[in-house]
């Protein structure tokens, strides 16, 4: 029996965010693995600027490169249509019966957890594990999980002790757009860049032409 953590997210693209969010959750509740698993088509995002499943799979790929306890899975890149939680979790127990799951969320999407396709599966499925993000105080966070343990019955809901980072997969988007100079190629590594996304990420990113100004 392992103890499985479940990233999932568009990943468009990683960033240390996601990583640091990860590893925390690892350490903190004594997972033998974390697996990062990119959406197919997300149930609660429209599909404007999202490259393909394969380009997000290869950046995740890159990104946990040197961490023995990640891995990346296509689990929900091989399915057709748009993917819920709840199935993949139900999958997820199907297919390995023996193992407990953990799934990952940030503060954001907790507060609309009540809100999902079929919550209760979720919480039957797996543990639910939530970092704090600048916009939610820790305050409000422990109310929100205490509220939801009270609407779903028992405790199933778990902090993520972590520092913040004021990073988003759409502000490094716009960032490499409009870093772009009018022949189309980007400028250097910046310090911004730097700061958020692996250089090989980012190498990747502009060989592959991704997130181009067109």
């Amino acid at each position: 029996m392992s103890r499985i953590g479940i990233m999932g997210g568009t990943f468009n693209p990683i960033h240390v965010g996601h990583i640091e969010i990860a590893d925390c959750a690892y350490r903190q509740y004594e997972l033998n693995e974390v697996w990062f698993m990119p959406n197919h088509i997300p149930a609660y995002k429209s599909n404007i600027d999202i490259v393909s499943g394969a380009d997000r799979l290869n950046m995740v790929d890159i990104a946990i490169d040197g961490y023995s306890y990640f891995k990346s899975s296509d689990y929900e890149l091989k399915r057709d249509g748009k993917t819920y939680t709840y199935e993949t979790l139900s999958l997820l127990k199907q297919d390995y019966p023996e193992d407990d799951f953990y799934f990952i969320m940030g503060a954001d999407s907790l507060f609309y957890f009540d809100k999902w396709v079929k919550p209760d599966v979720i919480i039957a499925k797996a543990e639910i594990l939530v970092a704090s993000r600048n916009d939610k105080g820790r305050e409000e966070l422990s109310n929100k999980i205490n509220q939801l343990d009270e609407l779903f019955g028992g405790n199933h809901f778990h902090k993520i002790e972590c520092d913040n980072i004021e990073c988003s997969s759409t502000k490094l988007r716009d960032y490499i757009k409009e870093s772009q100079q009018k022949n189309g190629l980007p400028y250097e590594y910046s310090d911004y860049i730097k700061k958020y996304l692996d250089k090989a990420v980012y190498d990747y990113i502009i060989s592959q032409k991704l997130y181009k100004n067109d």
